[in-house]
């Protein structure tokens, strides 16, 4: 049996490196190879034994390549793609929720939506009333004495499914350009609670497609937007203006390029930059090797592009590294410090109102219940990020040993 069969190759990848690329997949994971590469693995797949393919590839490359260096090439890019991998996660924690059967009755429904004039249309009314909802409503950001702990579920559970239908639409995007999706499942980010769509086949759309795809939860929860602004502007309803905010402030932690939402997969594929996040990382160590004068090792891939998508990945390696920075050495450490200060008195003046037999006001509750489950995230982050690092620790002693 041939093994290198079970390597697919398809069209070349949709990026914005100067040198073509091609994409390959086996067993579910996809990879960015170079055409020399794609072109081995086919010769591989064509010929009965490795020997006779690395013989005909050698003569093919008229002396370019000795058999030697053919099989160096085999082991270090190709093996490694047959090797089986267990199924890389993109969180820490995540759960499959609805098997991808379960939506697809959905998404092949509802995949005419993604007709370019729907989509602008919609786009542009929902953008036009929003303007116009911030920029007319008194009051826009007042929270009265009417919310309460109904108010908070109720808008919880609307945020629910929102995300819910959010997450269709990426599934009916997919299915819009003639790629399969996976299930809808929850999963934890940082400490953020996420659901998130399996949508790795759009790998082998080109850039503009991905980006569509990228865009179709916000695209999706717009006709949503476009509703509740509407009886807005008919009723004046608090609730509703509720609502509304809550829908911005998901759109505002959605379309964010820092974080690996949907903003980060967009500014992926408008850069063309595939592992958008790890080429920063790589910039920064080229930057810093070249700064103390170190071998610089392997090329950055920012070299490797255009000009233009070149100076747009410096940007966003900048500012995407100050924020993270940010976030981890200013935020979190503000919030423990503020914890620490401020629980027990809460936690006091909660103990104080149940002993005296009083109902607790509902901002204290609010308060107290936050912090703990901001604490508890943060505190599972930890957990998966310390736990790997110490059974590698005990791995490399035990082969030392």
């Amino acid at each position: 049996m041939n093994i290198y069969k079970d390597i697919i190759i398809h069209q070349k990848l949709s990026s914005s490196t100067q040198e073509q690329r091609v994409l390959l997949s086996c067993g579910g994971q996809y990879y960015e190879a170079s055409p020399a590469i794609a072109e081995l693995v086919e010769t591989l797949q064509r010929h009965a034994t490795e020997e006779e393919a690395i013989a005909v590839y050698t003569e093919k490359k008229a002396g370019k390549y000795t058999p030697e260096q053919v099989r160096m090439i085999i082991d270090k890019f190709i093996t490694p793609l047959l090797t089986p991998k267990q199924q890389k996660r993109s969180f820490p924690y995540e759960k499959e929720l609805f098997s991808a059967a379960a939506i697809d009755k959905f998404s092949d429904t509802f995949r005419f939506l993604f007709n370019r004039g729907y989509m602008l249309t919609v786009f542009l009314v929902a953008a036009a009333l929003d303007a116009w909802f911030f920029l007319r409503t008194p009051d826009l950001l007042l929270f009265n004495n009417k919310v309460n702990v109904y108010l908070v579920v109720g808008l919880f559970a609307f945020m629910l499914g929102s995300s819910f239908f959010h997450e269709l639409g990426h599934a009916s995007a997919c299915k819009y350009f003639g790629v399969r999706h996976g299930g809808i499942g929850f999963g934890l980010y940082l400490n953020f609670p996420v659901l998130y769509t399996d949508v790795t086949e759009v790998w082998k759309l080109k850039r503009g497609e991905r980006c569509v795809v990228n865009l179709a939860g916000v695209y999706f929860q717009s006709y949503w937007l476009i509703i509740l602004l509407s009886v807005f502007l008919l009723t004046g309803n608090d609730i509703v203006r509720y609502l509304i905010l809550v829908m911005n402030l998901g759109f505002v932690m959605t379309l964010n390029p820092f974080f690996k939402f949907d903003g980060y997969w967009l500014a992926s594929d408008l850069l063309g930059v595939p592992n958008l996040r790890q080429r920063s990382l790589e910039l920064l160590g080229y930057v810093w090797k070249k700064l103390w004068k170190r071998p610089e090792g392997k090329r950055p891939y920012l070299l490797q592009i255009r000009p233009l998508e070149r100076y747009g990945l410096l940007v966003y390696s900048v500012t995407v590294n100050l924020f993270m920075g940010f976030y981890f050495v200013y935020v979190i450490p503000t919030f423990l410090y503020r914890f620490v200060q401020t629980f027990p008195d809460a936690v006091n003046e909660l103990i104080l109102y149940l002993s005296n037999r009083m109902m607790p006001p509902f901002a204290l509750l609010r308060n107290i219940g936050m912090q703990l489950v901001f604490l508890g995230l943060i505190g599972y982050l930890v957990y998966r990020s310390v736990i790997p690092l110490v059974r590698r620790y005990g791995r490399n002693k035990i082969q030392r040993g």
